[in-house]
């Protein structure tokens, strides 16, 4: 049966996509575009990750490699302005959504109630990459969140709750955004003491 973890790797797939296609949208040169190269830079690190536990964990690792083992690996190299012609590894995502929209469906249909913390843990990570990147577009060259950095620290701050006040956003907007950041990171922590309850209880059970 497919793992939670599994089910949050085929969403952010999606995601990344997403992100990928965003910056055709933005001028490179924009604060914007780094954070999202940021974000891609992430989700590719945690790509990475699950190749390498995949690869692991296989017990024909060749087998694995010549299946979809390659797919992975390319999947996770992010995209670096720099290099142009890196570029042409949005294609190997694009294929990795296509594996990924069938293991969702098959996901869901084997254990509903796990793929329930899989679907909770993918919103929360969206809400932060939107939330993040949009109170840098709208309060940059108006409040104190002008750069990309800053715009990192303050979701990080914000997300948990922590409110160190040195960052904060000073439009209307800015503000909303801040209560949906705020929301999504008290049901996160929500979230994770279910699933932690949820499978303590399994354990025990057994």
């Amino acid at each position: 049966m497919i793992s939670v973890f599994k089910i949050i790797i085929l969403l952010l797939s999606i995601l990344s996509i997403a992100l990928l296609s965003l910056t055709f949208f933005i001028p490179s040169d924009s604060e914007v575009y780094r954070l999202l190269s940021m974000f891609d830079f992430m989700l590719c690190g945690v790509f990475i990750y699950d190749f390498i536990t995949q690869f692991y964990r296989a017990e024909n690792k060749w087998k694995y490699m010549i299946t979809h083992g390659w797919l992975d690996l390319l999947s996770s190299i992010p995209v670096v302005s720099q290099l142009r012609y890196v570029r042409v590894f949005r294609i190997f995502r694009i294929l990795r959504i296509i594996k990924s929209v069938s293991m969702l469906v098959q996901f869901v249909r084997e254990n509903k109630a796990m793929s329930v913390y899989g679907f909770m843990i993918f919103l929360v990570c969206s809400l932060l990459i939107i939330c993040t990147t949009s109170v840098l577009y709208v309060e940059q060259g108006i409040g104190n969140i002008k750069t990309a950095e800053d715009a990192l620290w303050w979701s990080f701050i914000t997300i948990t709750t922590v409110g160190y006040g040195d960052l904060y956003p000073v439009t209307n907007v800015g503000r909303l955004i801040t209560v949906v950041l705020i929301v999504s990171g008290v049901a996160s922590f929500g979230a994770l003491i279910s699933y932690i309850d949820h499978r303590a209880g399994a354990l025990k059970n057994k």
